[in-house]
């Protein structure tokens, strides 16, 4: 049973298949009521008012004729205050999962390929005394490479193969280290969020969320060339293979 506000002596309950209400309302100055003139007596001295309307409950407020509910048409019910970020911090976002190529080392002077795994996904739970859901929308990816640069990119990349690439071949998220050395990479992630109630419309809030993705640690080394006088692939293997 929900609390109502401004709907005095109505009980509801909030379902799946919608809002249903029970109870009465007493009009002040109306017959049936008990007190004094004023108080529902039907005295001279009480004035008679007309009911508020209340045809149905959602999220413990009593919503009058006409109004929406929440996200309902994109746009908050005016008996629910505009809501923010910090009203959905039950709300967590997935953190994304960091990943390079090479795996845990790289080549000085080529490029490292670095991406993350992350998608757009929804989180449910109670909002407001109601269910519903919230929307996550990864929209930004912040590289630091751990050697003093870093990157914003509104791409999340994706590994060499799926790009249909071959090895140290440069992507939108690669990074080139110029010296030897072990480096930290992190990265964050940057969310939108959107919400509903029971279904209805998404509602955008202002702002993003920020998450912190797995940090990697990885070696820098320099290449070493050998050049020798046979085919490495054949046997038997020349000088230096």
């Amino acid at each position: 049973m929900l609390a109502l506000t401004g709907c005095p002596n109505v009980g509801g309950e909030v379902g799946d298949g919608g809002a249903t209400l029970s109870g009465n309302q007493t009009i002040p100055g109306s017959p049936g009521g008990s007190g004094g003139p004023g108080d529902g007596s039907g005295g001279s001295g009480g004035s008679a008012e007309p009911p508020r309307p209340c045809e149905e409950v959602f999220a413990g407020l009593c919503y009058g004729e006409g109004q929406d509910k929440p996200g309902e048409g994109g746009e908050v019910s005016p008996g629910i205050p505009p809501l923010t970020l910090s009203d959905i911090a039950q709300f967590r976002p997935q953190p994304a999962t960091q990943r390079m190529q090479p795996d845990g080392w790289m080549v000085v002077g080529l490029d490292t390929n670095f991406y993350a795994l992350i998608d757009r996904h929804v989180v449910s739970g109670t909002l407001l005394g109601a269910p519903a859901d919230v929307r996550f929308t990864p929209v930004a990816y912040r590289w630091r490479y751990g050697d003093g640069s870093s990157a914003r990119l509104t791409t999340k990349g994706a590994p060499w193969s799926a790009q249909g690439l071959s090895e140290f071949d440069p992507t939108p998220t690669s990074h080139v280290y110029r010296a030897s050395g072990t480096y930290v990479i992190d990265l964050d992630v940057e969310y939108t969020a959107e919400y509903r109630f029971a279904g209805g419309g998404w509602v955008r809030l202002n702002g993003t969320i920020v998450l912190p993705a797995n940090p990697l640690r990885a070696t820098a080394g320099d290449a070493v060339t050998v050049l020798v006088d046979r085919d490495c692939a054949q046997p038997p293997a020349g000088p230096g293979c």
